[in-house]
């Protein structure tokens, strides 16, 4: 079955008329078109929305019989399959008028992006349904995979890139912009989210306390660096944790980074694609931690509601998140992202993310930074 197949049985399945999806990650999965740039949710907004459009400037319909028809304004119509959609081309200001035209339904399922503008401009039952394919977007076809593996190798190189280029005495934000630098020369669309290569100083006040990292604080011989990256390209993202420490690190925290390391690894080695669940993915972190005596370092222990990590795709946090009790099984076709961090008082907090392949007998990573890499020689 393929993806408008599963889509139209979706569809069918929910008892509704027809979906209208803005320009979004559901938009993007309906219409198969990954060169369309759409505005993404940044962590920088306050709004708990995954869009902050008024009006938009690419919108699908797809009625119950299949008919899927994009209404977008005349720079964008380039990126649409007309061999899959209707394309319909036409001025933002006229977008009322055509809309009314295309609709076919009494009962619409809507997603989130441009929902106000939607509900007053449609004289029909509007339904929200962000999440109606989320079971559908978690397993990742081989072109998704393709993509996303793309992602996660050019991100190790990023940051192997930044950390080759460290020096003393340059603050935080000048490593963050190098992350930027990166990816604006190699062309890569934009970032996931708001990249953080956080500074925590040892024996500073900085240092005690996860949070905040301050953005002017200098590089100096005994800091502990964390960073959290992600680049988006062609429609997917990727996300990535690594800490690093500027110097000779003191041994507890040494051992503790190899121990953080060694729990992610033996998690992936403990998957079994159809039996294991996501609930117990962080379990198995914990396990292998607690066996090399670093169990009470760690931020969130076992069935905290912190949780591990999440889906990833077209969109960064995707649903549902990896916590504890979570009963979902890992099937073959599936990324998501394992985060394990830990903090030590006074000399800082590490963290280890990883984006993960459910494959068809086990599970692998698509990022690969050298797990033996911490102490960067000043």
């Amino acid at each position: 079955m393929n993806r408008r197949e599963k889509i139209l049985k979706k569809l069918n399945e929910s008892g509704l008329d027809g979906l209208l999806f803005a320009s979004g990650a559901n938009f993007q999965y309906v219409v198969e078109s990954n060169s369309y740039f759409w505005q993404r949710y940044c962590f920088n907004l306050d709004e708990p929305v995954a869009g902050a459009r008024i009006i938009p400037e690419a919108m699908v319909y797809l009625n119950k019989d299949g008919k899927s028809t994009i209404l977008t304004t005349p720079l964008l119509k380039e990126h649409f399959d007309t061999t899959l959609n209707d394309v319909v081309v036409s001025y933002m200001d006229q977008f009322e008028d055509e809309l009314t035209k295309i609709i076919d339904g009494k009962k619409i399922g809507i997603g989130r992006d441009c929902e106000a503008w939607f509900r007053k401009t449609l004289n029909v039952k509007l339904i929200e349904v962000e999440d109606i394919f989320y079971d559908l977007r978690r397993i990742k076809d081989e072109k998704e995979i393709a993509l996303m593996t793309k992602l996660g190798k050019f991100t190790d190189d990023a940051v192997m890139y930044v950390c080759k280029h460290l020096k003393p005495g340059m603050t935080m934000f000048e490593a963050e912009r190098m992350i930027v630098d990166y990816g604006l020369r190699t062309g890569m669309a934009d970032l996931s989210f708001p990249p953080t290569c956080g500074f925590k100083t040892r024996n500073t006040e900085n240092a005690q306390n996860i949070e905040p990292f301050e953005n002017d604080r200098k590089l100096v011989e005994g800091t502990m660096i964390a960073f959290d990256i992600g680049y988006m390209d062609r429609g997917y993202c990727s996300d990535w944790g690594r800490t690093v420490y500027y110097g000779k690190a003191p041994e507890l925290v040494k051992k503790g980074y190899e121990a953080l390391q060694a729990g992610e690894t033996y998690m992936v080695s403990k998957i079994v694609p159809g039996v294991t669940k996501f609930g117990e993915l962080y379990g198995f972190i914990c396990d292998k931690v607690e066996e090399l005596g670093y169990y009470d370092y760690l931020r969130f222990k076992r069935d905290e509601t912190g949780g591990n990590g999440h889906h990833i795709g077209s969109e960064v946090h995707e649903l549902p998140f990896l916590v504890p009790g979570d009963d979902l099984v890992l099937e073959p076709g599936m990324i998501f992202c394992s985060e394990p961090k830990m903090f030590f008082k006074n000399e800082g907090y590490m963290r280890v993310e990883d984006m993960i392949l459910v494959t068809e007998d086990g599970a692998k990573f698509l990022t690969n930074f050298p797990r033996d890499l911490f102490e960067i020689e000043l």
